[in-house]
């Protein structure tokens, strides 16, 4: 997803919104908080893009679903990633991880974001999953 895309939905999702008083869903909640950390992610790394560096090694990330009914103890198994961002929102905390040089399921030596949710701050389900040459 581009920046401008994350963009346009960002300001879909407001303009949706505006002028109107309303009781915001759970899910309508959790898409409007992630489209905005995605379009602030984005918008803070913007700038003159970095040489990738082929230094021969990736890191092998876990296979992981993504199905609700997943549960992922995060801290006893992710190996450290090159970034990661926490927050909360709403009832919920989040977690994405970033990897420069990454083997992913059929993704081999790509930069690779993985983002979490939980409830409880411990099991953690795996909502978005990203490759990408570039971030």
């Amino acid at each position: 997803m581009t920046a401008h895309s994350m963009a346009k939905s960002l300001h879909n999702s407001v303009q949706a919104f505006k002028g109107r008083l309303r009781v915001i869903s759970g899910r309508n909640l959790v898409m409007l908080a992630y489209t905005c950390v995605v379009a602030l992610l984005t918008v803070s790394c913007v700038g003159v893009p970095e040489r990738r560096k082929d230094t021969g090694f990736s890191v092998i990330l876990p296979f992981m679903r993504m199905d609700g009914g997943e549960c992922y103890y995060l801290d006893d198994f992710m190996p450290t990633p090159d970034n990661m961002v926490s927050g909360k929102s709403a009832g919920l905390f989040l977690r994405y991880y970033t990897f420069r040089s990454a083997t992913y399921k059929v993704w081999d030596r790509e930069r690779v974001m993985l983002a979490f949710f939980s409830r409880d701050n411990r099991c953690w389900s795996l909502f978005e999953e990203y490759s990408s040459s570039r971030f």
